[in-house]
């Protein structure tokens, strides 16, 4: 006998799978701008669900030291500062 199609609900699984299974459906928007002085400002927004994140990052560059800011949604504050030598010295022989 020839073995007709699947259960309707067997079908709806494959279906289901092939269009949501291992497919991210978050809403991320990102925006950077920069200015003159040498500033970046990077502002983030995702949605999860009915959940929505934000961000604000900062950025600022001058000369050999960098400070990153962020804050999150949770009022979280973050700061970075890294201090680079920026002087390339050759070794001595």
């Amino acid at each position: 006998m020839a073995k007709g199609p699947g259960l309707y609900t067997d079908i709806g699984k494959k279906a289901r799978d092939l269009l949501y299974r291992d497919y991210q459906t978050d809403q991320k928007f990102t925006l950077t701008t920069y200015t003159a002085s040498g500033v970046a400002i990077t502002s983030t927004g995702t949605k999860k669900g009915d959940i929505t994140f934000g961000e604000i990052q900062t950025q600022l560059k001058n000369k050999n030291v960098t400070t990153d800011i962020k804050v999150n949604t949770d009022s979280t504050p973050m700061q970075n500062l890294l201090a680079r030598d920026q002087e390339m010295r050759e070794p001595h022989n």
